[in-house]
C-alpha cells in the first residue's frame, strides 16, 4: 500500500534527521541515510519504490520552480557572463579530465566521454537546499555555483542527444536489463534529429519567457481578484507542472521547465506570494528526492569495493573543485570565493542518474559500472555538506594568516545588491500611502506589501516598489528584507493579521523597530507584548492632536508640548485609557502633564524682582515649572534659569493645585507686604 510506504518513509526520515540534527550533521545527509535504511539495499521497508520516486520527481520540479521564483530575468541576464566564463569551462574541463582518466578502463573514447558527462553534472537540488539552509544564495560563491548549475541544466538536451550517438560510435550493445530510471523525469523526446530538437527546445524556452511577461500575469491577476487561495494555488501547480511537462516532452529536463516557469512568474507582481504558497510543498517533496537517491545505494557493493569507490569519490571531488576554482580565478573572483564555489558543486548531480540509466540501456555502461556510478554519485552528494563546511572553516583560518590572509578574506558585499536599512510597510491604505510619500520625499528606501491586486498593479506601473504578498507569512517578510530593515510599519486594518504579522516579524528580526497603527484600544497592550515597539491607536492620536493645539492657544512652548506628548506615548496612552485622574508620568518631579496651567504677574516692589529664576529656586521651593514669561508684549518661551524677573512680568507655569498656589504666594509677595 502506497500510503503505508509513504508513512514508513516519513517516520524513518523524521527519526534519522532528528538524530543527525542532535549530532549537528546536515539534514541532507540524514535524508540520504534514511533512503538507504528504507530502500531495497537496506531494510526493504518500502515496496512501492516507483511511487515514492514519482513524488520525488515532483519534489525536484517544485524545488526548481521555487528557485525560479526567487530569480528574475535581469538577475539571470547578469549571470550570463558567469555561465560563459566559469560554467562552460567547468563543464568542458570536467568532461575532458574524466574522459582522459577513464579511457584506459572503458577502452573506447565515446564511453570515456560519456563517463565525463556523468561526472560533469552537479546536483541542483543538493546545492540549492544547502545554500538555502545556510542563507548563502546571494553570496558571491552562491551566485557562481548557481550560474554553473543553470548552464548545466540548459545543456541537458545536448547530453541526452549525445547518448545514442556515443553508443553508436563506441559500437556497444544494449544491456539486456536496462537500469531503472530515476529522479529527473525525462519523457521520450518528440524529435530525434539534433537540429530539430534544438530548435524546438529553444522555441519552447522563448515561448515560456514571453508568456511569463504577457499571458501569465493576466491570468494570475484574474485569479487573484477572486480572493480564492485554493484557486491561486491550483493555478500555480498548473503553470509549474505544465511547463515542466512541456519541456520534458521536447527533450529538455523537467528541472529546466520548472525553473523557467518560476522565472516567468517572478516577473509578475504575484511572484513573492507564489513563492510562499509553494514553500511547504517544496520542503516536503524535495526531501523525498534525497530519500529516493539514498534508496539507490547498495551498501554491500560499497563495502566490497570500498577502496575503489573511495578513491573515485575523492578524485571527483578534487577534479570538480579545480575545474570550477581555476575558471573563477581567471574570471577575477577572489581565491576564497572560487574555492567555496568549487566545493559547493563538486558532487555528481541527479541528472546524471538519468544519463547513467540511458547509458546502461544502450550499452555504454555495464551493470557493475552502473552500480559503481550510483555508489560514487550518492557518496559525493552526502559528502557535499561536509566538504563545504571544511572548506569554509579552512578559508576562515587562512584569512587570519599574516602571509595568506589577504587571499582568503571575505570580499565586501556589492553595494546596492540587497535592500538594507530600509522601511517595510504592510498595507497601502491612507496611512501606508502617506508614509510612503513622506519616505520618498526624504529619499528613504522602502518596500510596500499589499494584498489588493488592483492597487499593486497600478502603483507598480508608477515605479513604486510595491509587492503582492501576505504580511503574516515569514517568507514574504524575508523577501522584503525584514532582517536588514530599520523599521517595519504595520498599517493594515485587520487586527488579527496585524498581531500575526508583528509576531512573525519580531521572530525574524529581533532588532527591527516595529510600529503598528490600530483602530482599537484593546489592541495596544497585546501588540506590545507580541513585540511592537510603538502602537498608535487612531482615536488617541486624534485626542493628542487636539491636546497639542489647545496648549498652543495658551502659549505653551512647542518644546514643552512635544515633551508632554512624547511622555503620553511612552506610557502607551495610559492616562487617556484610564477613568480616573492620572498620576505623574515621571519620578523626577516633572508636574502632571494635564494639570491646569497657572499664571501670575510680578508686582512692582515684589521680593522676586531683580532675581533670576535659578537663584530663586522656584521649582525646588514650590514644585511648579515656569514655561513662559510675557514681558512688554514679547513672549519668552521656556525661560532658562538665568532669566531675571522684572516688575510687570506675567509668568505661566504648570503644576498641581497646591503647587500653583504656593508659587503664586511666593511670586506676588511685595517688600511692603
Amino acid at each position: 500500500m502506497f500510503l503505508a510506504d509513504l508513512l514508513v518513509v516519513f517516520a524513518v526520515t523524521a527519526v534519522v534527521v532528528f538524530l543527525f540534527g542532535r549530532a549537528q550533521i546536515p539534514s541532507v545527509i540524514g535524508l540520504l541515510v534514511s533512503g538507504v535504511v528504507v530502500g531495497p539495499y537496506g531494510l526493504s521497508l518500502v515496496d512501492d519504490i516507483e511511487s515514492v520516486e514519482l513524488l520525488a520527481e515532483i519534489g525536484v520540479v517544485v524545488l526548481l520552480f521555487s528557485v525560479g521564483l526567487e530569480f528574475s530575468m535581469s538577475r539571470l541576464q547578469s549571470m550570463l557572463p558567469l555561465m560563459l566564463k566559469i560554467g562552460l569551462p567547468q563543464i568542458v574541463g570536467t568532461t575532458l579530465l574524466a574522459a582522459a582518466s577513464t579511457w584506459w578502463y572503458f577502452g573506447t573514447l565515446p564511453q570515456a566521454v560519456f563517463a565525463g558527462l556523468l561526472v560533469a553534472m552537479s546536483s541542483t537540488a543538493i546545492v540549492l537546499k544547502l545554500l538555502a539552509d545556510r542563507s548563502e544564495t546571494g553570496t558571491p560563491p552562491g551566485r557562481v555555483a548557481i550560474a554553473v548549475l543553470l548552464l548545466q541544466d540548459l545543456l541537458v538536451l545536448v547530453a541526452m542527444l549525445a547518448v545514442p550517438l556515443l553508443a553508436a560510435a563506441a559500437g556497444v550493445a544494449a544491456d539486456a536489463q536496462p537500469a531503472r530510471s530515476h529522479a529527473a523525469g525525462h519523457a521520450e523526446p518528440l524529435f530525434t534529429n539534433p537540429l530539430a530538437a534544438g530548435g524546438v527546445g529553444l522555441a519552447v524556452v522563448a515561448a515560456v519567457l514571453v508568456a511569463g511577461r504577457r499571458l501569465i500575469p493576466q491570468v494570475l491577476h484574474a485569479v487573484v481578484r477572486l480572493r480564492n487561495r485554493e484557486l491561486f494555488l491550483i493555478t500555480l501547480v498548473l503553470i509549474g507542472l505544465g511547463t515542466a511537462a512541456i519541456t520534458a516532452k521536447v527533450g529538455l529536463s523537467l528541472a529546466l521547465g520548472a525553473f523557467l516557469a518560476g522565472l516567468a512568474l517572478s516577473e509578475s507582481e504575484y511572484g513573492h506570494q507564489a513563492f510562499v504558497e509553494v514553500l511547504p510543498f517544496r520542503d516536503t517533496l524535495a526531501s523525498l528526492f534525497f530519500v529516493s537517491v539514498g534508496m539507490l545505494l547498495d551498501i554491500s557493493f560499497v563495502v566490497s569495493h570500498l577502496g575503489l569507490v573511495g578513491l573515485i569519490v575523492v578524485a571527483i571531488l578534487v577534479s570538480k573543485l579545480l575545474a570550477t576554482t581555476i575558471p573563477a580565478l581567471v574570471a577575477g573572483f577572489p581565491l576564497r570565493t572560487a574555492i567555496l564555489a568549487g566545493g559547493t558543486i563538486a558532487q555528481v548531480g541527479e541528472f546524471s542518474f538519468v544519463l547513467g540509466s540511458r547509458g546502461a540501456e544502450v550499452g555504454l555502461l555495464t551493470a557493475d559500472d552502473y552500480q559503481a556510478f550510483l555508489a560514487v554519485a550518492v557518496m559525493t552528494m552526502a559528502a557535499t555538506p561536509v566538504v563545504t563546511g571544511l572548506l569554509a572553516s579552512l578559508c576562515g583560518r587562512l584569512s587570519q594568516s599574516q602571509r595568506l590572509g589577504r587571499l582568503f578574506r571575505e570580499p565586501p558585499p556589492p553595494v546596492g545588491a540587497q535592500l538594507h536599512d530600509h522601511v517595510v510597510i504592510a498595507g497601502f491604505g491612507i496611512n501606508g500611502r502617506n508614509l510612503a510619500t513622506a519616505l520618498t520625499e526624504f529619499g528613504v528606501p522602502h518596500v510596500i506589501l499589499e494584498l489588493n491586486p488592483e492597487t499593486v498593479r497600478r502603483e507598480r506601473a508608477t515605479g513604486l516598489d510595491i509587492r503582492y504578498g501576505d504580511c503574516t507569512r515569514a517568507a514574504i517578510l524575508e523577501h522584503a528584507g525584514i532582517e536588514q530593515a530599520r523599521a517595519y510599519v504595520v498599517a493594515i486594518s485587520d487586527p488579527a493579521s496585524a498581531r500575526r504579522s508583528v509576531r512573525v516579524a519580531r521572530d525574524l528580526a529581533p532588532d527591527v523597530q516595529i510600529l503598528v497603527r490600530t483602530e482599537y484600544l484593546a489592541e495596544v497592550d497585546e501588540l506590545r507584548l507580541l513585540g511592537a515597539d510603538v502602537v498608535v491607536p487612531a482615536e488617541f492620536e486624534t485626542a493628542l492632536s487636539i491636546f497639542e493645539r489647545v496648549l498652543g492657544i495658551y502659549d505653551v512652548p512647542e518644546e514643552t508640548i512635544d515633551d508632554l506628548v512624547d511622555d503620553l506615548r511612552l506610557e502607551n496612552y495610559g492616562f487617556l485609557r484610564g477613568r480616573g485622574r492620572r498620576v505623574a508620568l515621571r519620578s523626577d518631579g516633572t508636574p502632571d502633564l494635564l494639570d491646569q496651567i497657572g499664571s501670575c504677574r510680578i508686582p512692582a516692589g515684589g521680593v522676586v524682582e531683580g532675581h533670576s529664576i535659578g537663584a530663586l529656586g522656584i521649582r525646588a521651593a514650590t514644585g511648579v515649572t515656569i514655561i513662559a514669561v510675557r514681558r512688554n508684549g514679547q513672549l519668552i518661551r521656556n525661560p532658562g534659569p538665568d532669566v531675571v524677573l522684572q516688575a510687570g512680568d506675567e509668568l505661566s507655569f504648570v503644576g498641581s493645585r497646591e503647587e500653583r498656589a504656593a508659587a503664586t504666594a511666593m511670586l506676588v509677595v511685595t517688600l511692603t507686604a
